[in-house]
């Protein structure tokens, strides 16, 4: 490639580069503004125009990326369930302990943090009146679960597969997975979100402090560990 090429084909990237930054920039100012006046004013009194406006957005581009303010909210929400956390993928089965620890501190985490209360209030005094939002309810921001859930359902199935773990209720019979990883996260949620809901003025214990999590793997292994680990 010519001299002349490579500078044309350097300053697109550069040009690509910068498109998607001000994308990138466009859409966190739209995620933060609408989170802000949603909680200020609720989910019924905030237009999209008044969110383009705080967000310093044109109407245009905030509709090009969020077409209905049902959308927009699933977006906030779903924001709000993203946490830097130690495995993206579940753990390797073989130590319930050390996977169960690892998820549950980062569900701990997640659940602590600010403005997870104060979204699911919202959703909860809104939501009878806003059907539109049962499906965000149901999909992007399950309170109890958030998209925790599957990681931990798939890591427990695989641990069950390595026969570390055996699934079964107190009459004997087997229970699938997915109500196992409902008892363990709301143990955990018991402690940190589900006082703040009815609350305002609880503080949740500190996601760091090993405690409650470690009570909950505790728990958890008592009751299903096959001792084969």
């Amino acid at each position: 490639m010519s001299a002349a090429g490579r500078a044309e084909t350097g300053g697109d990237t550069c040009q690509a580069g910068y498109h998607a930054q001000i994308k990138a920039e466009n859409r966190a100012r739209i995620i933060r503004a609408a989170r802000d006046l949603f909680l200020a004013r609720g989910y019924d009194k905030t237009s999209l125009a008044q969110i383009a406006k705080e967000a310093r957005v044109s109407t245009g581009t905030l509709f090009k990326r969020y077409p209905s303010k049902a959308a927009l909210f699933a977006a906030v929400t779903s924001e709000q369930w993203q946490l830097d956390v130690e495995y993206a993928e579940p753990p390797p089965p073989g130590d319930p302990r050390y996977g169960l620890d690892h998820i549950g501190r980062d569900y701990a985490c997640l659940v602590a943090r600010p403005g997870t209360a104060a979204l699911c209030r919202l959703i909860i005094t809104e939501l009878p009146q806003m059907p539109e939002l049962a499906d965000i309810v149901g999909t992007g921001f399950a309170i109890d679960r958030g998209p925790f859930f599957d990681r931990l359902r798939d890591y427990l199935d695989a641990e069950a597969q390595a026969g570390t773990l055996d699934f079964r209720s107190a009459d004997g019979q087997p229970q699938p997975a997915s109500e196992v990883a409902e008892q363990f996260l709301g143990m955990i949620c018991s402690q940190f979100l589900w006082p703040q809901l009815v609350r305002t003025d609880f503080v949740p214990p500190n996601p760091t402090d090993a405690a409650i999590v470690d009570e909950a793997v505790a728990l958890m292994l008592s009751r299903y560990s096959t001792g084969s680990s």
